[in-house]
């Protein structure tokens, strides 16, 4: 019958016989497609070979051949493992006695195999080729019937799990011989087929023999070689055979009371090479040959166009079976034993095959699968839910898209502009509510408020972009940018320990990384620059030189270079660089606030002035300029009633600013009002700046300070909440809430605070005089007392200074701020009039106020009493100088007489004896306070500027040295300043 393979639609003629009742499943040699196959009613009944020594049938009349079937269309295959399998014109012989469906016997492709010198059994082709021997053979037996009908259609298997095993074995032949070994010795070819279906009985053929090569022409002595007409150096150059090559293969058992496997065979060119070690057998699993003698059976193509054809089925198996010669040889035992260590390969190979599926290529399929799957979302960190929900009532209405935020916030960054960085700030905040997983805009918005803010961060906002640094790199990774934005948030808070380190650690990760871009690469070098300053000038520059040469545009390393010139003492050329950097941007607002910055500093609040006039000059609309004037005059000339009036003038036409500028003018106003003493008018300017930004510190700040004077906690303690954890100095910080806790009475608690900031900042004499305060609050005498020898002492804190601050800021105290209100706490431990000790520490508590007059007051009532106290008289020294009075020197002397082992006694005397004109004797004095107290910066630098006239160069090292201990100390700072102008 025809069947027509449902895949590949190659069609192939087969033996009705070999399709049981139940149907047989076929394998397309082509495809390796499995489908059912069942017989058509019409088929003839499947005819068994007679048994041994029977009489032979009467042969039947042929029948003319069948004129061939036409051609079949076929598809072209996709399959990749057809691409290695033979010509399909070599996969099908034929598969019994069918000459009405077969080709015409010209076309026979089996019709020379060899020579047929045994076994009178075998069927003998009618070959017009051959001429026909000269003894008498017997007659074939005639072929059934060709099926009436169309081929019927192929129907897929029921269940191809179970199928596959093939039916069960049956007997062998009944002489123990393989059909398998039968069939190669009898034929005289190779079986490569698979045929799980029993094979019905063929007639005795001959097989057509050649003389010659038909490659070459070599005369053929082989039998094998002219069987198959081709010679042995042909079979090797050419291993996949010409189409006229022909295989017969060998049939196997199939169980008749079951639906059985039947592969159509897939006929390979024989190749010579392998004739010893064997060629390519499929062997049916589980199937062995029957106890009749089955005889050669298969299918064949319908057409000389399927046979020609160049598409190649794949192979089905690479079991190597028995070769021809061998067979020929072994006999029947041979074969048979090839058959069982056949059948061993194909168990050991299946389970390995097994194997192999389950542990190797099912799980390799599962990850494929997977990663074939779109990417599940990332998870949103929770540091990241939690900004958003913060920022949410920031920004009620947002228009755009967050790539159009994004893109706002990093045009406004690329600025280098301190009111740029807060408007790319907001631009980054918007691009992440738009899209809580854009890695790309948290590393903008860090970036933006550390270069914007800087270390007026507060550390609420710090600890909210530290959070959302880490998680963007947990979700995108240490990329670039997110390390760089991670490094300059670390900047920002320099002064934590640790922060540095780290800070240069994520620039190194950054310049590591090969794909890092020059702009990535410049700003690590920036960052590694900022972090070296304070400990190596060159490094640092280095590192300034490689970011401006990675990106010269990146006007931030000027600035940054500046600054580090600055830190290494050398003023003159910080300005000189800012300036440059002016010229190139006129409009760099950080450039010219530090070079005002630097010259009020240095003592030239003049030239600081005319920066911001020529600013104001050129840009009439400029209000931050004009601001920065007022501001210079409360925080740096000490007209605070001037700047009052500036400022008011400012406020008048308030509603023409924006938030920024309008709180910036009402918290400035309310700071020079209270240094001027109006502290109504501080009140009422910083609730006006409460109002335009309800979280403005500096204006909590003033309030706060007002609230501590009037001695008001309740006040005091809810807008110190209002600045907490935003000030630029964390020891200032616990000062305040020390005076607070002081306040509610609650000493032992605010003694802490002092102390804790006296180990923040060991600069900060004013906690070391209030701690001594809450003591004595508490009347413990010798406690307090101790405390306030350390100050009168000076080994450890300089007389000359109560607390280091700022030039120009915007958390402005004056002088002595922080010890407003504490007066009178250490007198009262006095029980007799004799006690000189509470009112000796009382004028020192008056002193640091800036109360001059009352400690002056206080110290002659120690000297009155008669008691030897330098101390006391070294104050008075110190006051006198201030007035510009004659007696300071005396006073000076009197106090060295009596104490010469006190630090501020010699101290006063060296300055006295400068005041008086004898510098060589000054010298030698202040040299010997720093034999006793070497860190008191004061002494160094009076000592310093006693030098600069004869020794210039001595006295740069002293005060480079000062600048490098303090760069807050600004009288070390002025002289530098006047020595780099002389040089």
């Amino acid at each position: 019958m025809r069947i027509v393979c449902q895949k590949c639609a190659a069609a192939y003629a087969i033996d009705d016989r070999l399709i049981t009742a139940k149907g047989v499943r076929a394998q397309c040699p082509r495809c390796r497609h499995l489908q059912l196959v069942k017989r058509e009613a019409s088929a003839a009944s499947v005819t068994a070979s007679p048994p041994e020594g029977a009489a032979p049938a009467a042969p039947e009349p042929k029948r003319p051949p069948a004129a061939p079937a036409p051609p079949v269309a076929r598809e072209p295959r996709s399959n990749p493992a057809a691409a290695k399998a033979p010509e399909a014109s070599d996969l099908f012989g034929d598969l019994g006695s069918m000459p009405e469906l077969g080709p015409p016997r010209d076309a026979d492709p089996f019709a020379d195999l060899g020579p047929q010198a045994s076994s009178p059994s075998r069927s003998e082709p009618a070959a017009k080729s051959a001429p026909p021997p000269a003894r008498k053979e017997p007659a074939a037996k005639p072929a059934p019937p060709p099926p009436a009908g169309p081929a019927p259609s192929l129907a897929l298997p029921a269940d191809p799990l179970l199928d596959f095993l093939g039916p069960p074995p049956s007997d062998l032949g009944r002489d123990g011989a393989s059909p398998v070994a039968a069939s190669a010795s009898s034929a005289g070819g190779v079986s490569l087929g698979r045929m799980s279906a029993r094979a019905p009985a063929a007639a005795p053929a001959k097989a057509e023999t050649h003389a010659n090569c038909r490659s070459c022409g070599k005369v053929l002595a082989d039998p094998f070689d002219q069987a198959l007409g081709v010679c042995d150096d042909c079979r090797q150059r050419d291993p996949m055979g010409s189409s006229e090559a022909s295989v017969v293969v060998a049939p196997q058992a199939l169980d008749t009371s079951s639906g059985g496997d039947l592969e159509l065979p897939m006929m390979s060119n024989l190749d010579p090479s392998k004739a010893s070690s064997g060629g390519d057998l499929d062997l049916a699993g589980g199937s062995q040959a029957s106890g009749e003698d089955l005889r050669l059976a298969g299918a064949t193509a319908l057409s000389p166009d399927a046979r020609i054809s160049s598409v190649k089925p794949a192979r089905t198996s690479h079991i190597t079976a028995a070769p021809v010669r061998t067979a020929q040889r072994t006999g029947a035992g041979g074969g048979s034993r090839s058959l069982a260590a056949g059948l061993l390969v194909v168990v050991l190979l299946g389970g390995g095959a097994a194997a192999g599926y389950f542990l190797l290529y099912k799980p390799w399929q599962e990850k494929a699968a997977r990663a074939a799957l779109p990417a599940a979302p990332t998870t949103i960190p929770p540091a990241v839910m939690a900004a958003v929900s913060n920022w949410k009532l920031q920004f009620l209405e947002l228009m755009g898209t967050s790539q159009d935020h994004l893109a706002a916030g990093q045009q406004q960054l690329a600025k280098d502009q301190r009111v740029a960085y807060a408007e790319a700030e907001e631009s980054f905040q918007q691009a992440l509510l738009l899209d809580p997983r854009s890695t790309d805009a948290i590393a903008g918005y860090v970036q933006a408020l550390a270069l914007g803010r800087g270390p007026g961060m507060d550390d609420a906002t710090f600890e909210e972009a530290r959070g959302l640094i880490r998680a963007a790199e947990d979700m995108a990774g240490r990329t670039p940018a997110l390390l760089v934005a991670h490094a300059n948030l670390l900047l920002s808070r320099s002064r934590v320990a640790g922060n540095l380190e780290e800070a240069s650690i994520l620039a190194k990760a950054v310049l590591a990384q090969p794909t890092a871009l020059d702009a990535h690469k410049a700003e690590a070098h920036l960052v590694l620059g900022r972090a070296q300053v304070a400990t190596s000038r060159e490094l640092a520059n280095k590192a300034f030189d490689e970011a401006r040469q990675l990106a010269p545009g990146l006007k931030r390393v000027d600035y940054y270079s500046a600054l580090a010139h600055e830190q290494a003492g050398q003023y003159g050329l910080a300005l000189k660089m800012l300036g440059r950097r002016l010229e190139l941007d006129p409009q760099d607002w950080d450039s010219l606030e530090a070079s005002a910055r630097i010259y009020v500093e240095v003592g030239e609040t003049g030239r600081a002035r005319k920066l911001y006039e020529d600013r104001v000059k050129a840009n009439a609309g400029d209000v931050r300029a004009s601001i920065a004037l007022a501001v210079l005059r409360y925080q740096a000339e000490d007209d605070a009633r001037l700047a009052v009036r500036e400022l008011r003038a400012l406020a008048k036409n308030v509603s023409r600013y924006g938030p920024r500028e309008a709180s910036e003018i009402w918290g400035h106003l309310a700071a020079a009002e209270r240094t001027a003493g109006n502290a109504d008018g501080a009140v009422k300017a910083a609730d006006e700046a409460l109002k335009v930004m309800k979280d403005l510190p500096e204006a909590h700040l003033q309030l706060f300070l007002v609230a501590l004077a009037r001695k008001d906690a309740a006040k005091a303690r809810g807008h110190l909440k209002g600045f907490q954890g935003r000030l630029e100095d964390s020891a200032l910080e616990q000062v305040l809430v020390g005076r607070v806790l002081l306040l509610e009475q609650n000493a032992v608690a605010a003694q802490e605070h002092f102390l804790k900031a006296g180990v923040l900042d060991d600069r900060r004499l004013d906690s070391q005089l209030l701690a001594g305060v809450a003591v004595a609050s508490t009347k413990q005498r010798e406690e307090a007392f101790r405390l306030f020898f350390g100050v009168l002492e000076a080994r450890k804190w300089d007389p000359m200074r109560l607390a280091p601050r700022p030039a120009l800021t915007r958390f402005w105290l004056r002088p002595g701020d922080t010890l407003a209100g504490v007066e009178g706490v250490v007198q009262a431990l006095s029980s007799r009039p004799d006690d000189v000790q509470p009112v000796l520490y009382e004028g020192l508590v008056r002193y640091y106020q800036g109360d001059l007059p009352g400690a002056d007051r206080l110290f002659r009532a120690v000297v009155d009493t008669g008691v030897n106290n330098g101390g006391a008289l070294a104050y008075r020294s110190l006051i006198a100088l201030d007035a510009k009075s004659a007696q300071a020197l005396p006073l000076a002397e009197k106090a060295v007489a009596l104490e010469r082992s006190l630090p501020m006694a010699l101290l006063s005397l060296g300055l006295a004896q400068a005041e008086a004109g004898d510098v060589e004797l000054a010298k030698r004095t202040v040299g010997s306070v720093l034999r006793l107290s070497p860190t008191m910066l004061s002494a160094q630098t009076h000592l310093a500027e006693l030098e600069v006239a004869a020794q210039p160069e001595v006295a740069r090292a002293m005060l480079l040295k000062v600048v490098g201990l303090d760069p807050a100390y600004f009288p070390a700072k002025a002289l530098l300043f006047k020595l780099d102008k002389r040089g």
